[in-house]
């Protein structure tokens, strides 16, 4: 019912919507990820508390919105971020009748050491101003740095983290808005 409203409002991709056929291969692999981007965005347009409303309140906010015929206010956004060299962007956006074409396909930083995940991802915040600062690599204590390794023996998964990659090193970032 959520997702089927989401997409009556443009939020969520519709199956009529003429995509790229990597948009496919994206969406059957992280559908999640575009649920995730159409409730945030449809947040983000009805001016309520972004990732912070109740699965009860949102239901009944996207309710409201689809009785009173409420729209995504944006083209539905897409971007395909390509990490073989040279770094790549494609950004998608729905042009009429709901056809998907490239807006703008860039070449890109996606981060320290391939800190970015591999992926493709519905846009669903937009800056028109952003300074992104970080420092590579933050030392880890010899105490953090033997907590690891005793974890990674003991067979336990660190997601997200490769201490031996970086050297005894987690990269760390901030975003100022």
């Amino acid at each position: 019912m959520l997702i089927h409203a989401l997409t009556d409002m443009g939020f969520y991709p519709s199956p009529q919507w003429q995509t790229p056929p990597a948009f496919h291969a994206a969406l059957d692999s992280t559908p999640a990820a575009f649920r995730k981007g159409a409730i945030l965005q449809f947040e983000v347009a009805d001016h309520l508390p972004v990732g912070e409303v109740s699965p009860d309140a949102l239901r009944q906010a996207v309710a409201e919105a689809l009785k009173d015929n409420f729209r995504n206010p944006w083209p539905y956004t897409w971007v395909l971020v390509s990490k073989e060299p040279p770094e790549t962007v494609t950004v998608w956006a729905t042009a009429s009748a709901g056809k998907m074409i490239a807006i703008l396909h860039t070449r890109a930083n996606t981060g320290v050491l391939d800190s970015t995940p591999d992926g493709s991802w519905p846009v669903y915040e937009r800056l028109p101003i952003t300074t992104m600062q970080g420092a590579f690599p933050v030392p880890l204590t010899p105490y953090q740095q033997r907590l690891y390794q005793a974890m990674k023996s003991a067979g336990y998964a660190v997601t997200g983290a490769d201490v031996d990659r970086w050297h005894g090193a987690l990269p760390s970032s901030t975003v100022h808005r």
